[in-house]
């Protein structure tokens, strides 16, 4: 593995549950430098600021010790059917797509961001927009779970969607404390360069 460059922190949570958003506004902060669901170990080579920040879904991108392998991207695709040459969104997730595992990042001395949304948001919206079958997404969302539980075990600061939402700036504030770096107005605008999904309207409006 390569070695780190700056300060390695890595967003966790399932699909559908803020990933994205918390990492465009993470990746706002003028010391971050921030990847979107990078699946090999670039993170461990970016240089120039104090961060070096990942986002990665789990169970369904990284798993806690398992890591990706020639022949789990193969199963994936033959249990999706998948025999396009571009990859598309997988309704099922047998095996990881990170090369790096969660214990990997863990030994690199990385910082964990756990995010979290109830179950029945989440399991909703893997149906509506991932067009994953209930059983699918309650398995997945119940397999992330319990690896999110372990990381929690680790060097982590868990937050939830609904606190990103309503209170954003205080959730911000106590993720730039945990990460020892000076919250940034600018973090709140991350969303506006959210090229996944911009919508600044998911952001409460503070007087």
């Amino acid at each position: 593995m390569s070695s780190v460059k700056g300060k390695l922190v890595l967003i966790l949570g399932l699909q559908r549950t803020g990933t994205t958003l918390l990492a465009s506004m993470l990746g706002g902060h003028s010391e971050v430098n921030m990847l979107f669901e990078s699946v090999g170990s670039d993170t461990t080579s970016l240089i120039g600021k104090k961060i070096s920040a990942n986002k990665l879904l789990v169970y369904r991108q990284i798993r806690f010790t398992q890591r990706a392998s020639r022949l789990g991207h193969l199963i994936n695709r033959i249990v999706n059917l998948d025999f396009k040459i571009k990859n598309k969104h997988h309704r099922k997730r047998p095996y990881p797509t990170s090369k790096l595992s969660i214990k990997d990042y863990e030994k690199l001395g990385c910082k964990f961001i756990i995010i979290e949304r109830d179950e029945k948001s989440s399991i909703d919206s893997m149906m509506s927009r991932a067009k994953q079958s209930f059983a699918e997404a309650k398995n997945e969302y119940d397999k992330g779970m319990l690896t999110l539980t372990k990381v929690k075990a680790l060097d982590s600061h868990t937050i939830s969607f609904l606190d990103l939402v309503n209170n954003t700036e205080i959730t911000l504030k106590n993720i730039c404390e945990y990460l020892d770096i000076d919250f940034e107005k600018r973090m709140l605008e991350g969303p506006k360069y959210n090229f996944v999904y911009p919508n600044e309207k998911v952001i409460r409006k503070t007087s």
